[in-house]
């Protein structure tokens, strides 16, 4: 399908054709192979005849349906388009009993055209015995049947038509088809025609590459350099892979003509091919948004779908709320769930309002089944309820693509007329069929630089031209037999590759017309494609040897050297994260620089419960757990039932905040299990009692202040203090005793309110343990003699007070060396602004 926008730069293009038109007169009517050839008809009549009026030129489709027009064959008949076709057949095999999906559909249609173009009797195929050609026959019938009742004709049926009253037309002149099928040869025969022969030249040049890529680049550079040199000359590039490599050749076409930046519109080249709608991103956002408008309805929630539409920029207050609605595609990412309830995000939405307003007011829709067309004016008023394309101004492109989108989606008013009332569900199934099928391409710039298919290319001539990927595959093409048609009628009516001979004879066809793309041709494939070896077709003589690839080659250019190892001094000494930033300055100073950024950190989204959870969870457990039992006496005047009935209630309370499911019962499990063996070696401790758990302190380090949480403060019979820090994984006191502190939080505390130990209590499924350093040696668990580089508990102090004040004026003077410690990168969250590597 041509877009109206590719029409247009078509008639922008300089390429004529190979023909003598003196004989053409204004009167006559010509009928080419394609589009590009009606435009190139156009311009060489004009050069061939100035300042005369154009004769009719017509496509073979367009000379079918412009005499349908202007002949008044219908009467009580109308013409449907190939949306309204491909549901009647859709609606013909689900009478048949088939199941129906896409690839089958564009099959049948495929088959269809083949059996219309090819004189193919449908009773042929009855007859053939052979099941699947029977069953396409029986498809194929029930539509006629279909389109008779209904009083339809499709395009197929045009040329039947035009056959009862040959005399009515005019005999038409025929150029550029390379092989005219059966229909074409009944019909133009019926009607005297002429043809119009071109003139062939056989003048070319093979060239092999190495790469695909090393192929592309130098093609790139040699229309480059052929612009250069004529500037007013129009060429050439074609591609039979054009849709397998078009993001090789965009690439590589705007690195060498430097269009990185540049808007379709604006590139010094063109490039030929149209995409499906469903395969732009502005369509995709525009699905979305109808998708998600039905889950909201029913508060059953696709997560992905539910983010990619937050993260939208075509959605209205996308600028005023984007920082509040990346955030809140966290949260949702954060619930690990495929499906959610718009309840889970509360209150969190809040945070969005604008965002609010549209879904509350899409929440009050009704869900009613009713016509296509009527469900066509509902998609449209979602898409104004959610502001589709209002805060952001639409590039050139986007323009022309959303107006096709809109154009296209009328087709389901014809629909209508086929299809009962129905549900919102099946009226998108219809959208996103129409978007599959449709295709558009931008309007592109003014250039006489031309990247097209092979097919495209058939019956032009430029004035350069370059012919990629002519490998065996292309030249000649694969035998490839119809699906409901079998090979003994294919090959009996010729339908193209069905037979060696077919195949043979097209790939010389097809070679006579790439050859006479200008004066000189240049050939080219590549040995390698990814990682496939490639063969040259055997229809030309290849060197053996590759081109060499041509290096582009850059200037170096001089290079300032400026001091960025430290910043501005700090003006706010109140922080946030100061235990981190501490622990990160000692670090890396570029990684304690970073917190200044103030840099947002998302979780990764997981299934279950993840590492942070478990840790926030045995927390609150073990909180709720000693602000019961306050001190050993209390934990000793438990007996067993007692304990595991007040642990179970414990962890209860700090899971009660996490849906029902099985992740929560084996978590439940884990942790009774650790706490009751937690309990057995706090039973074993000298007497204590717990004055404080999961307290906030205010804290000063040198004038930077921040607020710190200490898991758990004991005071012994000696009224020593020892403040603990739970860890479920491995821990030593020589983190605290190294070059920097790699756990700075109890040191902080410890020099902030003098207390007299500090000990890890770490938590694992096979052992729980206290390691620690005290005053007293019998304030905690019995340690190991050796304490490494550890000193006694007064110098320790002194040291860590030394330490972390040193590491508070670097962060406040802005020292940013990148010098990392041998721990620091492992688990950095700051790689993407670091320069270490």
């Amino acid at each position: 399908m041509v877009t109206s926008g590719h029409i247009l730069w078509l008639s922008q293009l300089k390429m004529y054709l190979t023909a003598n038109l003196s004989h053409i007169t204004t009167t006559d009517t010509i009928v080419v192979a394609n589009n590009r050839q009606v435009l190139a008809f156009k311009q060489s009549f004009a050069k061939q005849h100035p300042n005369t009026q154009l004769p009719d030129i017509f496509s073979w489709q367009q000379y079918l349906k412009n005499h349908w027009t202007t002949h008044q064959f219908q009467n009580h008949q109308r013409l449907i388009n190939t949306t309204e076709q491909r549901y009647l057949l859709e609606s013909s095999l689900t009478a048949c009993t088939q199941t129906v999906h896409s690839q089958l559909l564009n099959e049948v249609v495929k088959n269809y055209d083949y059996c219309t173009n090819h004189l193919i009797e449908l009773t042929t195929l009855s007859n053939a015995n052979i099941q699947i050609c029977a069953v396409f026959a029986q498809w194929i019938t029930h539509y006629q049947h279909t389109k008779q009742r209904l009083n339809l004709v499709d395009s197929n049926d045009l040329a039947a038509l035009m056959l009862k009253n040959p005399a009515d037309f005019q005999s038409p002149y025929v150029y550029g088809f390379k092989t005219l099928t059966p229909l074409q040869q009944q019909l133009f025969s019926a009607l005297d025609y002429q043809l119009i022969d071109s003139e062939h030249s056989h003048t070319s040049e093979q060239r092999c590459f190495e790469h695909t890529l090393d192929e592309i680049q130098a093609a790139a550079l040699w229309a480059k350099q052929q612009q250069q040199a004529n500037p007013q000359h129009s060429i050439v590039i074609v591609c039979p892979q054009l849709s397998d490599l078009q993001h090789q050749l965009i690439s590589t076409f705007d690195q060498i003509f430097n269009n990185q930046l540049v808007e379709t519109g604006q590139k010094s080249y063109n490039i030929s091919l149209g995409l499906p709608l469903s395969q732009y991103g502005l369509i995709q956002h525009c699905l979305n948004l109808l998708e998600l408008s039905s889950q909201l309805k029913t508060n059953k929630i696709n997560t992905t779908l539910f983010t990619q539409v937050l993260r939208s920029v075509y959605v209205q207050g996308q600028q005023q709320e984007q920082s509040a609605r990346h955030l809140l595609a966290n949260q949702a990412d954060a619930l690990a769930l495929e499906h959610f309830s718009l309840e889970a995000l509360h209150p969190a939405i809040d945070t969005c309002p604008i965002l609010l307003k549209i879904i509350t007011q899409i929440k009050t829709l009704p869900s009613v089944n009713q016509s296509l067309s009527k469900h066509l004016l509902s998609f449209n008023q979602l898409l104004s309820i959610w502001g589709f394309a209002t805060d952001r101004s639409l590039s050139s492109s986007e323009y022309q693509l959303f107006n096709k989108y809109l154009s296209s989606t009328l087709t389901l008013n014809q629909l209508s007329l086929h299809q009962g009332k129905c549900s919102a569900t099946l009226a998108r199934h219809r959208i996103n069929q129409m978007t599959n099928q449709v295709v558009f391409q931008p309007q592109a710039s003014n250039t006489h630089i031309q990247i097209i298919g092979a097919l495209e290319a058939e019956g032009l001539h430029f004035d350069q031209a370059w012919v990629m990927g002519m490998t065996h595959d292309f030249l000649p093409a694969k035998l490839n037999a119809p699906r409901f048609i079998s090979s003994e009628i294919a090959i009996q009516h010729q339908i193209p590759f069905s037979s060696y001979e077919l195949i043979q004879s097209d790939a010389q066809n097809t070679l006579t017309n790439l050859t006479s793309l200008a004066e000189k041709v240049i050939f080219s494939y590549a040995k390698l494609h990814i990682e496939s070896e490639q063969l040259p077709s055997p229809l030309l003589d290849f060197p053996a040897e590759s081109t060499p690839t041509i290096n582009t080659k850059t200037t170096p250019i001089a290079t300032e050297l400026i001091d960025d190892d430290t910043a501005s001094k700090l003006t706010e000494t109140a922080i946030k994260s100061g235990v981190s930033t501490l622990k990160d300055q000692m670090a890396c100073a570029f990684k304690g620089f970073a917190h200044r950024l103030d840099i947002q950190r998302h979780n990764e989204p997981h299934i279950g419960l993840d590492r942070r959870e478990q840790g926030n969870i045995i927390h609150h457990a073990l909180q709720y757990l000693y602000q019961e039992i306050d001190s050993k006496s209390a934990l000793l005047a438990l007996d067993q039932p007692q304990l595991n009935k007040l642990i179970s209630q414990k962890i209860d309370a700090a899971l009660k905040h996490y849906p029902n499911s099985a992740f929560k019962a084996v978590e439940k499990a884990r942790l009774t299990s650790l706490l009751l063996k937690f309990t057995e070696t706090d039973k074993q401790r000298d007497n204590f009692r717990v004055l404080a758990t999961e307290r906030s302190v205010q804290v000063d380090i040198a004038g930077l202040s921040f607020n710190t949480r200490l898991d758990r403060l004991d005071e012994m019979d000696n009224g020593d203090q020892i403040v603990f820090d739970y860890k479920t994984g491995a821990s030593s006191t020589a983190k605290w005793c190294g070059q920097a502190i790699i756990e700075p939080q109890l040191p902080i505390y410890s020099v902030s309110n003098h207390t007299q130990g500090a000990a890890f209590i770490e938590l694992n499924s096979d052992k729980v343990s206290i390691k620690g350093l005290s005053k007293d040696p019998d304030s905690l668990p019995k340690q190991p003699a050796n304490k490494g580089n550890c000193q006694e508990w007064e110098q320790q102090l002194t040291l860590w007070a030394d330490k972390l004040n040193q590491a508070s004026h670097d962060f406040q003077s802005g020292q940013a060396q990148v010098l990392p410690n041998k721990t620091a990168c492992a688990y950095c969250e700051f790689d993407l602004l670091c320069r270490v590597q």
